[in-house]
């Protein structure tokens, strides 16, 4: 099956580049979910408040340890590998990403029973930080891009 993704990515990869010759091209890279317990239709939780740690990681994410959201990681290296060749620049928020287990909407809802009443949501982003981290390094990717300096009062992880 991952043969047959290779392929399709190669052939998107292809046709963005002969369709798009003198555009900025990027091509952002899985986002992480952080279930425990099971996936989002197995009863799994992300009821976390704190980030993990850097140790918690590929127990995690690594595909060697079967962990949640493996998937990730090797449709990441399949994309990377069909955009060698190209302009298309691979934005890989993932890794940063993986760290904020405590960054989605499930325990931050704000009222005693909001996980039993609405469910987990643990793909989606709400706490400040990782979606604007994702905007200041496309932002920064961009102006290095063009050629352009980025600000220097400006703040950019």
């Amino acid at each position: 099956m991952l043969e047959g993704l290779q392929i399709v990515l190669k052939n998107m990869a292809a046709y963005i580049q002969k369709e798009f010759p003198k555009t900025l091209k990027f091509w952002r890279l899985q986002s992480p979910r952080h279930f425990h317990g099971g996936d989002w239709n197995q009863n799994g939780s992300c009821l976390f408040d704190k980030p993990l740690e850097d140790s918690e990681l590929d127990l995690w994410f690594d595909p060697s340890y079967n962990g949640v959201n493996k998937e990730a990681r090797v449709i990441n290296e399949l994309i990377i590998k069909a955009l060698q060749g190209t302009d298309i620049e691979p934005l890989d928020l993932t890794h940063l990403s993986e760290f904020r287990a405590d960054a989605h909407p499930a325990i931050w809802l704000g009222k005693k029973d909001a996980v039993a009443i609405w469910g987990q949501d643990c793909m989606h982003w709400c706490l400040p930080g990782v979606p604007d981290t994702w905007v200041d390094i496309l932002w920064q990717r961009v102006h290095y891009r063009l050629g352009q300096p980025v600000p220097e009062n400006t703040y950019v992880v």
